[in-house]
């Protein structure tokens, strides 16, 4: 597509300054810029630039709810203009100064390799010009179109306050949110664009709001034009001329290119939905007359008259009085009339005494108005709601919860509620980022702590598992999940169960027990481990279970499957025993033992048996290889204790 330039009246037009073939936008798709930024998808492409949604990884790992923004990539022919760089990333770090609620934020200016790009804030919503589009033919209301001004206003303030000029402010560079608020856009940046640059992302459509000189001709002052610095004037103009499209759909000088001469001869005609004070203002500055109002004289123009309130009652008073005449002679339409102006009399005095309220009973009347009237009293007492919210949040983190912690997620229930009136609020945003950062480095530093003391396997008393439990409640009152404990951990877990359980150690089993279930449940190193564990301590009750009954005078079944499972090792190993004798000395010491263990049991065990049985096999087999080498007498010991061992 190539870029259109227009030429101005009186304007050369340079072999450098010639229209740029702009190149499609490059699929970054996919692609991190530096490490940090995940791009995507394209949200809009201008000449000298495409704007896609990202993704902040720095936030996302930080743990912020919102890690979205948008990033502004730079095309090639701007970056290889140094001196064009050069003032778009001082433009640029004037406008990350720019921290107002009706201005979109600049985050930074950074490069990776030969990529220049821009981080800013993301929105979501549609330009002011698709809202006028939608007004025609009428334009908007003034009750509506006021909102708009006073946050456009509000804006231009901050910023002139600041010494920065916007220089190019058009409906296509004001950004209506889905929630009701303005933003601005391109602020300070406009100007540090090359002659011919266009950069639009928002009207792609161009048609006549095409950016010459880092102006849009019909929205710039016939000082801009004639190529002078940027005043703030230059921003009053464009503002009026945004200010009349709103509020008639129409441009006032219907986008024609007229020198100073034929502007001031121009009939202007005010539009039916803009207040006669604010059309003196606006009519003075798009005339260029000497005399030509500053902000604040607009700002109050758009405001209530003083004496408003006064005056009210006696237009009521003639209307209701011309009612009843009319009444009278039989006109019973103009008690409609009457009622109707009755009802929004009252709607008003309903949102002047709303917005006086305390801002809990402000909040809980809203949902009485339209959004856009919900918006502006939103925006009317957005410091002070700002001020309730904070003072929440610290009560919140103050609120008891759990002993030495601060109530994090008492915290994040505040400014969800808060984002829900202000989602892109940046001292909110601001306010998360830090909460969400202390609670990950709390949980850090715990999640370290745990680590140090399962790796120091401190498991002898039910004082240090109480404390190891009321580690893990705290992190997962800060993180919803406990962190991986790496494999020192789990080795040092596993030989110390390992022990309890060779030693029959109950209490052990039972403490290392709850440890493994609180912390190793999901660790596949330790599930074999906690398996026998638990197969060990319901041996061991149903043994205490039987001994109990037996001490207490009453009868109880052996539990002989129990015995079994606690014996196991313990017969498994003079199995191993068994297996690994080389002379009869070895089987005696299986042979004494098994018959010394044996008169302890109630019941034989199935497994003694078996070992009895093994026992003697071996004895049979040890002394037929002494008779093999004639060593009769030295065979004849071996062979009664099989025929005992048999006889059994």
């Amino acid at each position: 597509m190539t870029q259109t330039r227009t030429t101005v009246p009186g304007q050369s037009c340079p072999e450098q300054d010639l229209p740029v073939e702009a190149q499609a936008p490059m699929d970054w798709q996919g692609k991190v810029l530096k490490g940090r930024y995940r791009i995507a998808s394209l949200l809009g492409s201008g000449g000298m630039s495409d704007v896609y949604r990202a993704t902040d990884l720095h936030l996302e790992e930080a743990g912020a709810k919102d890690a979205q923004v948008a990033v502004k990539i730079l095309r090639s022919e701007l970056t290889r203009d140094g001196n064009a760089l050069g003032l778009l990333a001082k433009e640029a770090a004037k406008s990350k100064c720019l921290a107002h609620p009706n201005i979109i934020r600049v985050y930074d200016l950074d490069h990776d390799g030969d990529v220049w790009f821009m981080v800013m804030e993301l929105l979501e919503g549609e330009p002011l010009s698709k809202v006028i589009q939608r007004a025609k033919p009428q334009g908007l209301k003034w009750k509506g179109a006021k909102a708009v001004l006073d946050q456009i206003i509000q804006a231009l303030a901050y910023s002139h306050q600041r010494g920065i000029v916007h220089a190019d402010l058009k409906p296509s560079n004001i950004f209506v949110t889905r929630q009701g608020s303005i933003k601005i856009l391109d602020f300070g940046v406009a100007q540090a664009l090359r002659p011919g640059h266009q950069e639009d992302f928002l009207n792609q459509s161009l048609g006549d709001e095409t950016t010459v000189y880092g102006y849009t001709p019909a929205y710039a002052s016939t000082s801009l034009i004639a190529g002078k610095e940027p005043q703030v004037e230059d921003d009053l103009y464009a503002l009026a001329c945004v200010s009349y499209e709103l509020l008639s759909s129409r441009h006032p000088f219907d986008r024609q290119r007229l020198d100073e001469q034929q502007r001031k001869a121009f009939k202007l005609a005010r539009p039916g939905n803009m207040p006669g004070r604010l059309w003196g203002c606006f009519r003075r500055l798009l005339k260029e007359e000497a005399r030509r109002p500053s902000l604040a004289e607009i700002e109050k123009t758009t405001r209530p008259l003083p004496w408003a309130h006064l005056i009210y009652p006696l237009v009521v008073a003639a209307a209701l009085g011309s009612a009843f005449y009319a009444w009278q002679q039989g006109g019973k339409e103009v008690a409609a009339a009457r009622e109707e102006l009755k009802a929004q009399s009252d709607h008003q005095a309903a949102l002047a005494e709303l917005s006086s309220r305390p801002v809990t009973q402000l909040l809980a009347g809203l949902g009485g108005f339209s959004p856009l009237e919900r918006a502006g009293l939103l925006m009317s007492n957005r410091d002070r709601i700002i001020d309730h919210f904070g003072q929440k949040v610290d009560e919140a983190l103050k609120a008891p919860a759990r002993a030495d912690l601060p109530n994090f997620p008492a915290a994040a229930k505040v400014l969800v509620e808060a984002l829900s009136y202000f989602p892109n609020d940046d001292s909110l945003r601001t306010l998360e980022a830090q909460l969400n950062q202390r609670r990950l480095g709390l949980y850090n530093a715990l999640a370290e702590e745990l680590r140090a003391r399962l790796v120091q396997g401190d498991f002898g008393s039910q004082g240090a598992v109480d404390e190891l439990t009321g580690l893990k409640a705290d992190l997962l009152f800060l993180g919803k999940q406990l962190p991986a404990l790496g494999d020192q951990a789990i080795t040092t877990y596993k030989g110390q169960m390992s022990a309890a359980i060779d030693q029959d150690d109950a209490p052990a089993i039972a403490r290392l027990l709850a440890i493994g279930e609180t912390f190793y449940g999901q660790e596949q190193g330790a599930a074999d481990t906690i398996k026998a564990a638990k197969q060990q301590e319901s041996a061991i009750a149903a043994l205490a279970n039987y001994d109990k009954a037996v001490a207490e005078g009453g009868t109880a079944d052996y539990p002989v499957d129990a015995a079994e499972a606690f014996y196991a090792r313990k017969i498994g190993v003079w199995n191993d025993g068994i297996a690994a004798a080389k002379d009869g000395q070895a089987l005696d010491a299986v042979f004494e033992a098994e018959k010394a263990f044996a008169a302890t049991l109630p019941v034989d065990l199935p497994s003694l048996k078996a070992l009895r049985h093994n026992l003697a096999n071996a004895y049979i087999s040890q002394a037929n290889d002494l008779i093999a080498h004639r060593r009769v007498v030295a065979a004849a010991p071996l062979m009664q204790r099989a025929n005992e061992l048999m006889s059994d």
